[in-house]
């Protein structure tokens, strides 16, 4: 009986902690000024009680792939702010200039070409069902990240110099510009809402930022190698051997493409 007696008091505690953490679960308290970064696990919530203070701020990861929030109790207060911190392109690596000539009369190495600047990110896509008891204002911020610029092209080499018998090597060609990479697209907002009472609530209440992101530039062509110096042979048979001309300058790379602006749709019920 004494047995029977503990497990069922186990029991009864277990369920009891289980209901606390369950019923913590549900509700979504971040006081005045808080800044809260979401975790994976709240990804997709499901809340009976959502109260956001004055100037708190919610941010969503880059592991978090957006938000989905549905709320039966909602209090926002003023300035409040959902951001996304949507990752950057990196920017390409510029292309290695090629060395001299090592032997004479020989036309210089064209320069590398620089590497393509990486797509940004874009925004988190954002879904939020709420019955508002009271609200200031909720500033959303999903912007596409910036793509990467292109990398600059090397250098060409230096032609090799004249001799008694050939001319001066011309140089070698300047390496093309990378590519910039591309905006990230805005994330798409979508909201719907309904009143608890007679609150004041209007689609004004929401403010939404979800511009694409800023393209990556095209990276600089690489200068043309010099051509190798003239002829300074004492032979007086010989003629006279010209220097190599300057290598072309390498091609800028193209700029990327601007992100588009993501979706918005606000519904009241």
């Amino acid at each position: 009986m004494k047995s029977f007696n503990m497990k069922f008091f186990l029991l009864i505690n277990f369920t009891l902690a289980y209901i606390s953490i369950f019923a913590q679960q549900n509700d979504l308290i971040l006081p005045a000024g808080a800044q809260k970064t979401l975790t994976t696990e709240e990804r997709i919530l499901s809340l009976k009680k959502l109260s956001i203070g004055d100037n708190a701020t919610i941010i969503i990861p880059p592991a978090v792939n957006g938000w989905t929030v549905t709320a039966t109790d909602v209090s926002i207060g003023n300035n409040v702010k959902i951001i996304s911190m949507a990752t950057h392109g990196n920017a390409g690596p510029s292309g290695v200039s090629a060395a001299a000539a090592t032997v004479r009369c020989r036309a210089g190495m064209a320069g590398a070409s620089g590497m393509n600047g990486q797509s940004g990110l874009p925004g988190k896509n954002i879904s939020l069902n709420f019955r508002i008891r009271a609200i200031g204002s909720l500033v959303i911020e999903v912007n596409g990240a910036e793509g990467g610029n292109g990398g600059n092209g090397g250098n060409g080499g230096k032609g090799g110099d004249a001799t008694c018998t050939c001319n001066g090597g011309n140089g070698g060609y300047g390496g093309r510009g990378g590519n910039g990479g591309n905006g990230g697209n805005g994330g798409s907002v979508s909201i719907v809402y309904s009143k608890i009472g007679k609150v004041s609530v209007s689609n004004s209440n929401f403010i939404v930022h979800n511009i694409g992101g800023r393209s990556g530039i095209g990276g600089a062509g690489g200068i043309g190698g010099d051509g190798g110096a003239a002829s300074d042979c004492s032979d007086l048979k010989a003629t006279a051997k010209v220097a190599g001309a300057q290598g072309p300058n390498g091609v800028r790379g193209n700029d990327g493409l601007q992100g588009r602006s993501g979706s918005v749709t606000i519904t009241a019920q």
